[in-house]
């Protein structure tokens, strides 16, 4: 339970809102570079500013807004929202120091702030209705008291009761504790700190009420609800995600970009949710923030950050095939003054699978550190660790053809893969911000990220050919012993504010970026066994053989550039985005066989001076609705290679999107409709796969076109949604469907996400019930015959994945839930095609979750 008495805590860095912190990572794996050594500085700079807080925080004075800034109106937009949120965000955009309690706001609600107010009359909107009222303090700040129950003495002051918490230090867009579906300002899309309606891109924002409504514990499990976004399996630990007809591979955290291998992963799809936030996802290309320009979409992962209160939470979950999983999140102020935060997040999960002699085990740990240094400086500094390790990891999945061509029909809880097959991954981060305050309301941010991560996937799976029909004879194994050690550094500097110019304010925003990656390891040489005996027998039983190492790889890339936009005004009514970035990329590969005599293979690609211009134009029609239009190139340099292991050359194109925004009910609901067109060059295409390696060939005249819609928000109190529905249409030159550069698979033509939660009233109000919709129409892959000499199309058919959930509030601590995930028990195929095989989607689960709060 929250201390319902604390020393009020000064709302730094109040004066603009903050956007999610970056996070940067420990090169644990490798030698110390330039960012490592940052992060040491950075580091050795928190703990000593942490001691000294400590020591001064008794009599440190903080100087609160003059009277001019606080009497002067200006433009507020805070969506309506617990009345603890919005008091938050009042407090931090106004600058002033706001006390209240804490019991007080328990429970309320309020209509948000919107329109031209001083801060006195803006506080006066926030607590109409909650019979509470702010009271002028000295020095400027204002206290929260409780109104009077009776009429004063005649000539005597009226009786208030006194309370004293501070608002919380957070970001305006954190949604943990708030509640709701609604969404608040991104900076994903453009690096300007916008509104989803100021944003001239289609962005959706999977927060964490949904998430925990959803029972969402992994990246796969988000992105299977999420508007406009599609999932196929590769395998048991690998899965691709879609946007818009292309494959989604730019993925960020806190806003920095994770170098992206869809062979090996490095986690980036397998993240667990339990240290987030929110999910940000920006539809279209993103070059102007993310360095390069895929048209698909960009996912933007926000990490938890500490409170300005002691909270915390206890969770135990069981479910289907021996599911368990735990977590602990704790947050709290480090010191009496509450000037350093921090908190701290645990997870533990072991679990089975629908198939066969599978199970995973994966732990989870987050732990970050924020301090107001001063009133205009502010350090985060934090780290992760993810180790995930499973057994019976199959690589590839089940053949789809008998030898007599005929198809295959195998059990859902088939597993092709051996019992000491392997995926094992772990990762660590170190991150830290330095966020300055200038003047004129101008800020500086400087962001350090490192990343060490290890896998070893040690490969066996009775994945290869095609049995006979009748005896199952004729299957042979893909076995191999891959290893490798990644470190990605990455340094981030941006400065943003606004500007005067023609009489008019504006915005801008400037920055530079610097990331390196290096991967290294033995190469061991691949295995391809015949099983023995029948697949209609098979029980993962086959000893284990020796696979000798036969050359070691080195793989770099580097990326650097510059970047900056502005928002310019010219009227009221009108902005007008405008920005580029300028990037530089260098990648080179090399295998050095330890035969001595095969030659070293090596390849290089270097770009210099690429440009990604972004522009876009928002036109408030109204206090609700408003218009845009946005245009960016694409550049996006490949890591797939030819046949001549030669890096492919760089997708270029170009993504047009226009269509109106609407947002509802003081901002508690947002709705989007949006048209968009992409054409780009020099796709990847699979070909084929040769010693232990995808070849591609570059497809040119690849075309997307669409439209998507989408509402999101608080519909009523206690009824949240999130519906959205896509259609794109993606065809090359020849008019012919675009399959997957992995999975020789299309992406589904129209898809339809929803999903909702509502708390009854009256004596049902502890109850809350919900559920999800996730369906999509059909899609073709592509797979050999081997009767027929050529491939083959083999369609899914369009299906709906539906869920339902229940959780009962037994008390202001403990609630428990019940989840259930694909209640019909849809029999479909989550993956076709990869080497010529086929995967299944998860049969009917039920997860029961049980939550203490205190």
């Amino acid at each position: 339970m929250r201390s319902q008495t604390v020393q009020p805590i000064p709302l730094a860095f109040s004066s603009y809102p903050v956007p999610a912190r970056p996070g940067l990572a420990r090169p644990g794996l490798a030698r110390p570079g330039p960012v490592a050594l940052a992060l040491r500085v950075l580091c050795v700079g928190t703990l000593a500013s942490m001691a000294v807080a400590a020591v001064l925080a008794p009599n440190t004075v903080w100087a609160q807004a003059g009277t001019a800034q606080t009497a002067a109106q200006r433009a507020w937009a805070i969506p309506a929202g617990p009345l603890e949120t919005v008091l938050n965000r009042l407090g931090r955009e106004a600058g002033v120091l706001l006390t209240f309690g804490s019991s007080v706001t328990d429970g309320l609600r309020s209509g948000g702030v919107n329109g031209q107010y001083t801060v006195a009359q803006a506080l006066e909107q926030a607590l109409q209705g909650t019979e509470l009222m702010a009271v002028p303090s000295a020095g400027g700040g204002y206290a929260l008291r409780t109104m009077p129950t009776a009429a004063p003495a005649p000539g005597g002051p009226a009786t208030l009761a006194a309370v004293t918490v501070t608002a919380a230090a957070h970001s305006d867009a954190r949604t943990d504790g708030t509640g709701t579906y609604t969404a608040g300002p991104s900076a994903s899309a453009t690096g300007l700190n916008l509104a989803l309606r100021e944003t001239p891109q289609t962005v959706t924002v999977v927060s964490r009420q949904q998430m925990d409504d959803q029972g969402s514990t992994s990246v796969r499990d988000v992105m299977q609800q999420a508007a406009g976004i599609t999932v196929q399996n590769y395998d048991s630990e690998r899965w691709g995600f879609n946007a818009r007809g292309f494959a989604l591979t730019n993925f960020q955290y806190d806003g920095i970009t994770k170098d992206y291998d869809g062979v090996y992963d490095w986690g980036a799809t397998n993240s667990d949710m339990a240290i987030f936030d929110r999910v940000e996802i920006v539809k279209g290309a993103t070059g102007l923030m993310g360095g390069t320009g895929d048209p698909s979409a960009t996912v933007n992962f926000v990490r938890k950050r500490p409170t300005d209160h002691f909270q915390g939470s206890v969770t135990a979950s069981a479910g289907s095939w021996n599911s368990a999983r735990t977590e602990l999140d704790l947050s709290s102020p480090l010191n009496a003054s509450g000037s350093v935060r921090g908190r701290f997040v645990g997870a533990y999960q072991d679990r089975e699978s629908f198939l066969d002699h599978y199970r995973q085990k994966k732990s989870v740990l987050y732990g970050v550190v924020e301090a107001d240094l001063t009133r205009d400086t502010r350090l985060t500094v934090g780290a992760d660790y993810q180790n995930t390790d499973p057994r019976g990891s199959t690589w590839t999945g089940f053949p789809m053809f008998f030898s007599d061509g005929t198809r295959t029909d195998f059990d859902r809880s088939f597993n092709p893969a051996t019992t000491w097959s392997q995926r094992k991954l772990e990762s660590r981060n170190l991150f830290a911000t330095l966020e300055q305050r200038l003047a004129n309301d101008w800020n500086f941010k400087l962001t350090a990220n490192s990343e060490s991560s290890k896998h070893r996937s040690l490969l066996g799976s009775a994945s290869g050919g095609n049995p006979d029909a009748v005896t199952g004879e004729g299957m042979f194994f893909f076995m191999g012993d891959f290893r490798g050690n990644r470190t990605q550094n990455t340094l981030n500097a941006s400065l943003s504010g606004p500007y005067e110019l023609l009489g008019r304010k504006h915005e801008a925003m400037l920055g530079a970026s610097w990331s390196d990656t290096q991967t290294d390891g033995p190469w061991s040489e691949s295995l391809y066994p015949m099983l023995p005996g029948s697949i209609f027998g098979w029980t993962g039983n086959y000893t284990q053989p020796a696979f000798p190492p036969i050359a070691a790889y080195d793989e770099k890339r580097r990326q650097s550039g510059v970047y900056g936009a502005t928002r310019l005004r010219p009227t009221d009514a009108l902005s007008v985005i405008v920005g580029a970035r300028v990037s530089r990329v260098d990648a080179s590969d090399s295998r050095v066989y330890s035969d001595g005599v095969t030659p070293a293979l090596t390849s290089s690609m270097r770009s210099r001076g690429e440009v990604t211009p972004y522009a876009g134009v928002v036109y408030d029609l109204n206090d609700s609705y408003s218009v845009y239009g946005s245009y960016t190139s694409i550049f996006s340099p490949q890591t797939s290679r030819d046949a001549n292991r030669q890096f492919l050359p760089e997708v270029q194109g170009r993504s047009i999107e226009a269509g109106i925004k609407g947002e509802f009910l003081d901002g508690r609901v947002n709705a989007s409709l949006a048209a968009f067109r992409i054409q780009q060059d020099n796709v990847a295409e699979y070909v084929d796969f040769v010693d232990g390696e995808s070849i591609y060939r570059a497809v040119k005249g690849v075309s997307s076109k669409g439209i998507e819609a989408e509402v999101s928000g608080e519909l009523a109190a206690g009824w949240n949604l999130q519906a959205g529905y896509a259609y794109a249409h993606v065809r090359n030159a020849e008019g012919k469907t675009v399959y997957g550069s992995t999975q020789m698979m299309s992406q589904p033509a129209h898809t339809l996400r929803l999903s909702t939660s509502y708390r009854l009233r009256g004596d049902w109000n502890p109850l809350t019930v919900g559920g999800g919709v996730a369906w999509q129409s059909a899609t073709d892959g592509r797979v050999w015959n081997p009767v027929a000499g050529d491939y083959a199309t083999i369609r899914q058919k369009g299906y709906a994945l539906v869920s339902l959930m229940a959780r009962y509030q037994f008390s202001k601590q403990l609630s428990a839930a019940i989840h259930v995930k694909n209640l019909l028990d849809t029999k479909y195929y989550s993956g076709l095609g990869l080497f010529e095989t086929g995967f299944y989607g998860e049969p009917r689960s039920v997860t029961l979750t049980a939550r203490y709060t205190f």
